[in-house]
């Protein structure tokens, strides 16, 4: 009876560490905001949690992560602000997403911005929209470790 109860008390000790520790981040994609406006990202997951926004501020940086290894992985989100100097902005605000992937032990880019159709960018916008918003990123889009400088400005497109 005694070597049960021991055996019971050791198996429950051990057993409290099970899932108490978070797994390696699979991805990440570092923003740095050079607009004149702050600007939401939201992550449907990020590092051991669900539905996650960031603000990030004017001229800062922020370090978005995620450490899921669902194959469906996660999507980034950022609603970008126009920029102060074009009245009545049109669109109210603009739309840049990565989408990611999980599996063979790795994440991947599943739909980069230009497949998720951010706007409004150069090549993606709108008869009648008076800003645009360029994404200059340090690696190709299909890079699940990346960085990416976000500024705004009025649009230098004709209409067509």
């Amino acid at each position: 009876m005694v070597v049960v109860v021991a055996l019971l008390l050791a198996f429950a000790g051990c057993n409290n560490n099970v899932g108490s520790g978070s797994d390696p981040v699979t991805l990440g994609l570092q923003i740095t905001n050079k607009s004149d406006q702050s600007f939401d990202c939201n992550q449907t997951y990020a590092v051991d949690k669900k539905d996650v926004t960031t603000t990030i501020a004017v001229g800062e940086t922020a370090n978005l992560q995620s450490n899921t290894h669902d194959p469906s992985g996660t999507v980034t989100t950022c609603y970008i602000t126009p920029p102060t100097s074009v009245d009545q902005a049109d669109p109210g605000n603009g739309n840049f997403a990565i989408t990611y992937g999980y599996w063979d032990n790795s994440a991947h880019v599943t739909c980069d911005n230009d497949c998720n159709k951010g706007y409004p960018t150069e090549s993606v916008h709108y008869t009648g929209n008076n800003w645009k918003y360029t994404a200059t990123f340090a690696k190709a889009q299909s890079e699940p470790y990346n960085s990416v400088v976000i500024t705004t400005g009025p649009k230098d497109w004709a209409d067509e």
